[in-house]
């Protein structure tokens, strides 16, 4: 009797305890995907530390680095102009697999995939080369006081379950084996069910949701270099205009020049080939060094040399070949830029010679592909050696 009036205290004491922590665990601080997942009466306000960068037109890395100490949940908005969105949305999936993350959603025009957080960088820059970046939103959720708080709840009611058991082993009434089963009914729940959190919380902070939208266009037009020469800022703007009439006459070419073969001439500023390898010719002013004009006093090549190169980086956002050489015996720089945009390759080379009181320009553009059918290396050679100003 003296054992019973013991042990009934100390039982109806347990079943208060573990009922008080099943309450607690009734409001867990968590946020976001897991948030969403939670019941509603789980939910509790938790701090955010958010980082958000302006739309940008470029992808650096060290975007999703935790600080020290803190654990971070990413999402990363991307939106690219793209000549072909389905194949854009195809392309995006592989990178998905090919970095170790998966495909969350996908649909004709967008994709959101999971990437582990370790390639997040490299696999974002790799996505944005599929088109034009039109805009980037990167931002971070501090989620370490809720991976704490959940793992500490977590523990506690394992030990609760615990105790629950051993009490369960010492309950001799079938009232009291039925009181404590759905108590532990409950706590084991409760487990569950934080358990369920805790998963979807840690996937948020290893991997990186990434949220990409493709639009079916691809313009260059936003992206203007800052060359304080306006002809220079204007070198490669037409790289995805492959419209262009074929206009036969008798006007003499601005540059005199041999066409290589299977070019025609078209007008009086340059030729096209038959897959559309479009030859520019182009004579602009040249810059007087001095305030007063006294005859020969203009700028050479290396005043223009770094000037187009950095125009065609800013515009391209991507390295720009540069050879010094002489053109029909004047000093001139010859430029070659291969941009993927919209998942397909261009090459775009600009030959510039200064001559005096004019700087003579020579662009050919096309896919990379036509490119080279149209004029390789040696009939570049051939039409160059052929130029006579």
């Amino acid at each position: 009797m003296i054992m019973k009036s013991i042990y009934l205290p100390l039982f109806s004491a347990v079943l208060l305890a573990v009922s008080g922590c099943a309450e607690t665990l009734d409001q867990p601080r968590v946020s976001g995907a897991a948030y969403d997942s939670a019941p509603m009466a789980m939910k509790e306000a938790a701090p955010r530390y958010a980082r958000k960068s302006a739309p940008a037109r470029s992808v650096g890395g060290n975007n999703f680095l935790a600080p020290a100490g803190h654990q971070m949940a990413f999402t990363a908005r991307l939106r690219l102009n793209v000549g072909n969105v389905r194949d854009a949305v195809n392309q995006s999936r592989r990178l998905a697999m090919k970095f170790g993350g998966y495909v969350k959603r996908m649909d004709d025009r967008s994709v959101t995939l999971a990437i582990p957080v370790k390639n997040a960088d490299t696999a974002l820059a790799e996505l944005s080369k599929l088109g034009v970046v039109n805009s980037l939103t990167i931002e971070g959720d501090d989620v370490t006081q809720q991976v704490t708080d959940i793992a500490i709840r977590l523990e506690n009611l394992e030990k609760s379950r615990k105790r629950l058991l051993a009490l369960l082993e010492k309950a001799g009434k079938v009232d009291e084996m039925v009181k404590v089963e759905n108590a532990i009914a409950r706590v084991t729940t409760d487990l569950e069910r934080l358990q369920a959190v805790q998963k979807n919380l840690r996937t948020r902070v290893d991997y990186v949701t990434m949220y990409v939208t493709f639009q079916a266009e691809v313009t260059q037009t936003e992206i203007r270099p800052t060359s304080p020469v306006a002809w220079v800022n204007e070198l490669g703007a037409d790289l995805l205009s492959f419209n262009h009439g074929i206009i036969n006459n008798g006007d003499s070419l601005i540059i005199n020049l041999k066409l290589p073969a299977g070019f025609v001439k078209n007008g009086d500023s340059g030729a096209v080939s038959g897959n559309h390898c479009i030859i520019e010719l182009a004579s602009q002013d040249n810059a007087v060094t001095a305030t007063h004009w006294y005859g020969n006093d203009y700028a050479g090549i290396d005043f223009y040399a770094p000037m187009i190169q950095k125009a065609l980086a800013e515009r391209f956002k991507t390295q720009v070949a540069m050879n010094r050489c002489k053109i029909d015996g004047y000093e001139a720089a010859v430029y070659t830029v291969k941009p993927v945009i919209g998942g397909t390759s261009y090459t775009l080379r600009i030959a510039v010679a200064v001559v005096k009181s004019k700087v003579k320009v020579i662009t050919v553009r096309a896919k990379t592909g036509d490119f080279v059918k149209a004029l390789p290396e040696t009939a570049w050679k051939q039409m160059i050696e052929s130029v006579d100003f």
